[in-house]
């Protein structure tokens, strides 16, 4: 169990239940690779526990294991030998995520974990974003909430941890060390990172007004409000501008995790996004030769994501290093000295669009295909409705498929079935097989590939993996991949 301190006074709402939440997967890529392992713990409003949920799946055929992501949480194909079938997993989760009032709480949840949950949730044919706003629920993420508390919160309520070089380190892991959490596993276990999460919380929330504060920013509406009210106070040729700061661990600690940034607009071709210039760079200041435009990659942010932006008030920018302030005034200085290049770049990227990915693998296509259409939402209805799968034979799995008529709907409803029943892989799907075991590309969303057997095998050849570099959970690991890989056929 965790280690319980002083019971904090919440300041979450009253009618809220949270799910603190971590997943295990195969490997690094969220519309290519599989949930593994799911670990939850739900908490009333005051962080008391109310129950709690663990969840395997078994490795699907067309899952390439990633040696990389074995050897970081040790599972077995033994473990994942009794699982659940993704499917069914699928939609247990979605239950989980979408009950009304819940909000999703993770570490580093929404740069990683909740954009596994979205591609598990569309390739099994399952609302992917509702769990985001719909019947009351949304999502934290406690790693920036943890990088604003360092940042900010004086006397801190936790011990910060630094790696042996002295480096400080916002690792979930070397937070529990550091605090003496007690969990009921090793670090990377889903359950025991999860009890760590909820341990850090209740200290956080023992600051119950910068913990009001801090979770405001997964509120959409909030998130909106906020940045609404922060002054446009920078002119630039005729234009003015939100000055601001913004939080993000991936600043790194060198920036004490806080860059000065510029506000430049909306993007055109979708309503969520927000552009904003980091300042504290010396070469976002620089006009490039060949574009003959600032040399800027914008932080492209949406309403309540992970980017946390600070009004621009002194109690927050004495915390910014002196490098960081001066090279901001100069970067200032050089926008309106070159106001008209200033202006034309913002409207290159406000105009920016992604490209089209050609060839894009069914199971990668959420951002590009868009949101289920009507049709296909009543043809996805008739097919979950068709279930359970589990006790049909052949002819009847096919009988069900021959009665979805969109396209999208009927591939992933066949890769459904070939995936976790009975049914024969299609043409399309034995292709894809195909291409897994040949090392063929199978492009992702991203214009990034599928991982293969081939490069899993190659993999397992790294020097980094030999016996005498691992400790035995990992020498376990390995040797369980190495016999899957060995055995695996299209």
């Amino acid at each position: 169990m965790v280690k319980k301190g002083p019971e904090p006074v919440s300041s979450f709402p009253k009618d809220k239940i949270y799910l603190f939440y971590d997943l295990e997967t195969s490997g690094l890529d969220p519309a290519f690779d599989q949930v593994l392992t799911f670990a939850g713990i739900r908490t009333d409003s005051r962080l008391r526990e109310i129950d709690r949920t663990s969840l395997t799946i078994r490795l699907r055929k067309d899952i390439i294991p990633s040696p990389n992501a074995f050897v970081t949480h040790c599972l077995t194909m033994k473990d994942l030998a009794d699982g659940q079938c993704e499917y069914q997993a699928a939609r247990l989760l979605h239950s989980l995520f979408n009950t009304p009032d819940t909000v999703s709480v993770g570490y580093n949840s929404l740069g990683f974990d909740d954009e596994f949950l979205r591609f598990l949730f569309y390739r099994n044919l399952l609302e992917p974003y509702t769990h985001q706003y719909a019947n009351g629920c949304f999502r934290a993420d406690i790693l920036p909430v943890a990088t604003l508390y360092k940042r900010f919160c004086t006397p801190p309520v936790i011990q910060w941890p630094c790696l042996d070089n002295g480096r400080p380190t916002l690792k979930l892991e070397h937070i529990a060390k550091e605090n003496q959490f007690i969990t009921s596993g090793p670090a990377h276990d889903a359950m025991a990172d999860v009890e760590a999460l909820v341990a850090l919380c209740r200290r956080f929330a023992q600051r119950s007004d910068m913990w009001a504060y801090a979770l405001g920013f997964f509120d959409k509406q909030t998130d909106l409000k906020r940045v609404a009210a922060m002054a446009e106070t920078c002119r630039i040729k005729d234009r003015f501008f939100r000055n601001a700061l913004m939080v993000s661990s991936s600043f790194g600690p060198d920036a004490g995790y806080l860059a000065p940034v510029l506000h430049i607009g909306g993007a055109i071709p979708y309503a969520n996004q927000q552009l904003w210039i980091r300042l504290d760079r010396p070469e976002c200041g620089k006009i490039h030769p060949d574009t003959g435009q600032f040399n800027w990659f914008p932080v492209r942010k949406k309403p309540a994501d992970q980017w946390l932006v600070l009004p621009a008030l002194e109690r927050f920018t004495d915390r910014l290093t002196d490098t960081a302030r001066k090279t901001a005034g100069d970067v200032i200085a050089m926008f309106r000295e070159n106001g008209s290049v200033f202006l034309d770049t913002i409207q290159v990227h406000r105009a920016y669009a992604y490209p089209e990915i050609p060839d894009l693998d069914p199971d990668a296509a959420l951002y590009q295909a868009g949101f289920f259409t009507a049709a296909e939402k009543k043809d996805i209805a008739r097919f979950h409705d068709a279930g359970p799968f589990d006790i049909a034979d052949r002819n009847t799995l096919s009988r069900v498929l021959a009665t979805l008529k969109t396209p999208r709907v009927h591939t992933l409803a066949a890769r459904i079935l070939s995936r976790n029943y009975q049914m024969p892989a299609t043409k399309e799907f034995r292709d894809h097989l195909e291409k897994l075991a040949t090392g063929n590309k199978i492009t992702g969303f991203r214009g990034d590939e599928k991982f293969t057997h081939p490069e899993a095998i190659a993999d397992l050849a790294d020097p980094e993996f030999k016996p005498e570099n691992l400790d035995m959970r990992q020498r376990n690991a390995l040797q369980s991949i190495d016999a899957y890989l060995g055995q695996w056929t299209a």
